[in-house]
């Protein structure tokens, strides 16, 4: 489905708050190659309005399906409502388990069927991560500002991860954007 590149783009596309997330991906040519986009079931839903009224965000349940460019779905992120931040990701033949340790840390690990497929560390207030498979670096993960010529152009672009690597396999690029959104949503989100 994702053809190789070391390189991708992750945008936010959502402007109000009470939108469905929705986030572009690109490659290192610049076309879009594939979108995260929230499923109405948990956009709608009105407990998870409620907690986003009191900024209780990371509480609220969360189905979000990443879809290739014809609208085919690639994989789903699950949350389930409550404290926690892990998320469930399932693709056609697996699933996979992301687990935040804590805000302070900035550390998340990847796991099938209780191995572990990678680490991803986070320094700088959560804008630079690095993602290790034992102690090679597989990826790395920053956000940045969009420079933009006006206030209020900087103010609705948003931020752009920046995703570069080595040669990864479809499955590990899958998890790896999967985990920049999750970076957005657990550690950026407004």
């Amino acid at each position: 489905m994702f053809h190789h590149s070391t390189y991708y783009t992750l945008q936010t596309e959502t402007i109000m708050a009470h939108q469905s997330a929705q986030y572009s991906i690109s490659d290192s040519e610049n076309q879009r190659i594939a979108t995260f986009e929230e499923d109405s079931s948990t956009s709608g839903h009105w407990l998870n309005h409620a907690l986003k009224l009191f900024n209780l965000d990371q509480m609220a349940s969360l189905h979000i399906k990443l879809l290739s460019p014809k609208q085919e779905v690639i994989a789903h992120i699950h949350r389930k409502k409550g404290l926690s931040s892990d998320v469930s990701i399932q693709t056609a033949g697996s699933t996979f388990d992301l687990h935040f340790k804590g805000s302070v840390s900035q550390k998340i690990i990847a796991e099938s069927a209780g191995e572990t497929l990678f680490e991803v560390d986070g320094k700088n207030m959560a804008s630079d991560f690095e993602v290790k498979t034992g102690e090679r670096q597989i990826a790395t993960i920053q956000k940045r500002s969009i420079p933009a010529p006006t206030t209020k152009e900087a103010w609705l672009s948003g931020d752009l991860y920046h995703v570069r690597g080595h040669e990864w396999t479809e499955e590990q690029v899958i998890l790896i954007l999967c985990t920049a959104l999750m970076i957005d949503l657990t550690y950026h989100h407004k």
